[in-house]
């Protein structure tokens, strides 16, 4: 965080921070913004601030805008401007190398996290990949059902578990890995080229036509952000991310928009 208290910016540069899974798609729909506004300039922290460190950032006029991946809670929304969902995606799990035809039920997903499902179809081990407790990952899987709540808390304590501290570890893991197993969204892999496999749950393939029909129903939301006193550029990137483009390139990278 000091470096980006210390950073020299222009009036026409935009800071943006948020999740790991929303970095490359601001850079993407920032590209399509500078044919409108060309002397614009990004500037995103790195590492990924996260949900909550990038809304803190923004009630301390840190950054213009954040990226939220989940819900504000509302002490946050207090301290912050006006916010609004801008997509979902779906929530998947994903894996480099690792076989299985017909993808998992939500019991057989249960037993990978558990420990008693271990391998591949093939005899390979599943090496799991996990997220903190408190990240949002974490609660979407424990949500999935009352074997899954315990089958991810089961995993927690179990010694030596690879751990991904922000969506972009996670797929960094999830790619090095061979045999790997864990949680990521379909729009992360798409914007940033993943050619991870990505399965079935229940029986239903995730994608943006199963996401807007309800047979698959796990999907992340991305929500904006903005302070009180919001920047002329930060307003006019936020008229932009309601534009036909920007749906269009949300589309184009499996995100599907919120009416606004």
């Amino acid at each position: 965080m000091a470096a980006l208290l210390a950073l020299p910016v222009s009036a026409e540069t935009l800071k943006i921070g948020g999740t790991g899974s929303s970095a490359s798609l601001v850079e993407r729909l920032f590209e399509e913004f500078r044919k409108q506004v060309p002397d614009a300039e990004l500037f995103q922290p790195t590492p990924p601030l996260g949900s909550g460190g990038a809304l803190k950032a923004l009630a301390g006029g840190r950054i213009d805008v954040a990226f939220a991946g989940r819900p504000l809670k509302p002490e946050e929304a207090a301290q912050v401007g006006r916010h609004f969902r801008l997509a979902r995606t779906p929530f998947v799990l994903a894996s480099s190398g690792g076989q299985k035809k017909n993808g998992f039920s939500l019991d057989e997903l249960a037993g990978v996290y558990s420990g008693t499902q271990s391998g591949w179809e093939d005899g390979s081990p599943i090496r799991l990949v996990l997220r903190a407790s408190f990240e949002s990952d974490t609660a979407l899987l424990r949500s999935m059902s009352l074997a899954m709540a315990q089958a991810v808390d089961d995993a927690a304590r179990r010694p030596g578990m690879a751990m991904g501290q922000d969506d972009l570890e996670t797929l960094k893991l999830l790619t090095r890995t061979p045999g790997s197993f864990g949680p990521t969204t379909l729009g992360l892999l798409s914007v940033t080229g993943s050619r991870l496999t990505v399965f079935p749950l229940n029986g239903v393939t995730p994608s943006l036509a199963t996401l807007r029909s309800g047979s698959y129903v796990w999907s992340k939301d991305m929500s904006v952000v903005l302070p009180r006193q919001p920047t002329p550029l930060a307003e006019r990137f936020v008229g932009f991310l309601h534009s036909d483009k920007a749906r269009a390139l949300l589309l184009r990278y499996d995100y599907l928009p919120y009416a606004q």
